[in-house]
C-alpha cells in the first residue's frame, strides 16, 4: 500500500498550527486550485473525535466526493502544548483505502514541526495498482507538498 510522507517547520506556535489545520473551513485555502475542491459538510467545528467531513473535488478530470471521519484525535495539552496528533480516514469515496495522519511537535524556538502521511490504495485491483504507479503516487506527493507549503506561508504571515 503506497504512502507519502512529508515534514515542514512552520514558524508559528503549535496551538495556532493545530487550530488552523483542524478547522476544515481552511482546507480549501491550502489545496491546489485545479482540484476545484468544495467543502460540502465540515462536521463539527472545532473538529473532534468522530467528526465526519465531506468534500467534493476534481482529480484527473474526474469529479468525486469523499467523506472522511476523524478516528484519532489528540489535541495539544492546554497547559503544556508540546505535541498533538489526529487521523482522518475515508468512510466513503474514490479510494479503496485512505488515511491521513497529522503529527504536530512544538520546537524549542516556538515553531512547529508538522508531519503529514497519506496512506492510500486505488480501487480496481491490478488496474488500480498500475494507476498508483503511473499517476497517483506523484499526484499525492504533489498534493502534500502544495498543502504544507501553503500552510507554512499562511501561518507565517
Amino acid at each position: 500500500m503506497p504512502t507519502t510522507e512529508r515534514t515542514v517547520e512552520i514558524h508559528a506556535p503549535l496551538e495556532r498550527v493545530f487550530a488552523f489545520v483542524t478547522d476544515m473551513r481552511n482546507h480549501r485555502l491550502v489545496v491546489p486550485p485545479e482540484t476545484q475542491e468544495q467543502l460540502v459538510d465540515a462536521g463539527e467545528i472545532p473538529m473532534r473525535l468522530g467528526t465526519v467531513v465531506r468534500l467534493r473535488a476534481r482529480y484527473g478530470g474526474i469529479r468525486w466526493t469523499l467523506s472522511s471521519r476523524i478516528t484519532v484525535f489528540e489535541p495539544p495539552d492546554p497547559l503544556l502544548p508540546i505535541s498533538a496528533y489526529f487521523r482522518d480516514e475515508q468512510v466513503n469515496g474514490p479510494f479503496a483505502l485512505w488515511q491521513h495522519d497529522h503529527w504536530f511537535t512544538a520546537l524549542s524556538d516556538g515553531s512547529t514541526r508538522l508531519t503529514d502521511r497519506f496512506t492510500f490504495a486505488a480501487p480496481f485491483g491490478l488496474l488500480g495498482r498500475l494507476a498508483e504507479r503511473l499517476w497517483l503516487n506523484n499526484r499525492m506527493r504533489h498534493l502534500l507538498e502544495y498543502m504544507q507549503t501553503t500552510e507554512k506561508h499562511l501561518l507565517e504571515l
